[in-house]
């Protein structure tokens, strides 16, 4: 059987735009997802901030006369006319490492203000992790007219690697690891639902709680730890689900309407109280992980240590 999923077309990754009871929720932030070592070529609409296309034809046009300027914009430079794609790590916690990246992009439907970037370059796409993207339109004349941001989760995978063996292990849980541990996988997972109950900006949003959660809890450890390197992957994990629950259940409590018609009565909504009390249960195992661990690496640190595969992540 034939299908029309052409194969050079499987690096032009569309942002999927979440649909509730078959309407789109075009204002909601959009998460890309890319697999470590892809050839990626991110798509991407412009949109207004209630998320509506924005037509690019005039903007298009003006960049044919670029009058320029010698002051730069910012201190990464001047973007040229056009749409520019920036995108870094999520946390910017270690900004030595973890740069601002630029990256062009080409309008591919003016009038659908529908854009492509080109090569996401290494530094990104060789480390896994969750990334901040940020479209911006250029003018001619070196103004930013509007900009719109993205998540980008890059996946770990086996392909892509460095010679540096002690970084194969890092990154965050791929989104279908966590809708895994849900059984969130498909429409065919969730019968009442009809569709998957988290998507690919609430899981981003999920894995970067829990390093926020890490980093902020005192006391204080080097190096901070952002989406790329946190290495406890069963803590993780716990705290993913636990703000995932939490999500959820604000969610149901909500859009809870109980209300009876011809003698039928409908509560369908009425899922509050085990999604949080769920939620909390996972949330105090995850606090009790990163106590017990922060504890360790203290007393580690006090009283000396004998080797560890985690040695060289804390000092």
């Amino acid at each position: 059987m034939t299908t029309n999923n052409d194969c050079e077309d499987q690096n032009k990754i569309p942002a999927p735009v979440t649909y509730v009871d078959g309407c789109p929720v075009l204002p909601k932030l959009q998460c890309h997802e890319v697999q470590m070592g892809q050839d990626a070529r991110l798509d991407w609409v412009m949109r207004t901030p209630n998320g509506d296309p924005v037509n690019l034809t005039d903007c298009a046009n003006s960049c044919a006369s670029t009058s320029g300027t010698d002051e730069k914009f910012d201190a990464l430079g001047t973007p040229g006319c056009g749409v520019t794609l920036r995108i870094r790590e999520l946390t910017g916690l270690n900004p030595s490492q973890d740069k601002v990246h630029a990256v062009c992009a080409d309008i591919t439907s003016a009038t659908a203000g529908a854009v492509r970037a080109q090569a996401l370059p290494d530094a990104v796409i060789r480390e896994p992790g969750v990334y901040l993207e940020e479209w911006a339109l250029f003018t001619s004349d070196a103004r930013m007219l509007f900009s719109n941001q993205a998540l980008c989760f890059v996946n770990r995978g086996l392909f892509g690697l460095s010679t540096d063996t002690s970084q194969y292990s890092l990154g965050p849980p791929s989104p279908d690891e966590i809708r895994l541990t849900l059984r969130d996988n498909s429409a065919a997972d969730n019968y009442l639902l009809d569709n998957v109950e988290f998507d690919g900006a609430e899981i981003a949003q999920a894995v970067l709680r829990p390093i926020q959660y890490w980093n902020e809890i005192p006391p204080p450890l080097n190096p901070a730890m952002t989406t790329k390197n946190f290495p406890f992957k069963e803590m993780w994990l716990k705290g993913i689900q636990a703000y995932l629950y939490r999500m959820a259940a604000n969610t149901y409590r909500r859009n809870r309407l109980a209300y009876q018609a011809g003698g039928v009565s409908v509560d369908d909504q009425n899922k509050e109280r085990e999604y949080s009390s769920a939620g909390a249960a996972m949330l105090r195992e995850f606090q009790d992980m990163v106590q017990a661990k922060k504890v360790e690496i203290n007393i580690a640190g006090f009283s000396g240590t004998i080797g560890s595969q985690y040695g060289n992540l804390f000092y």
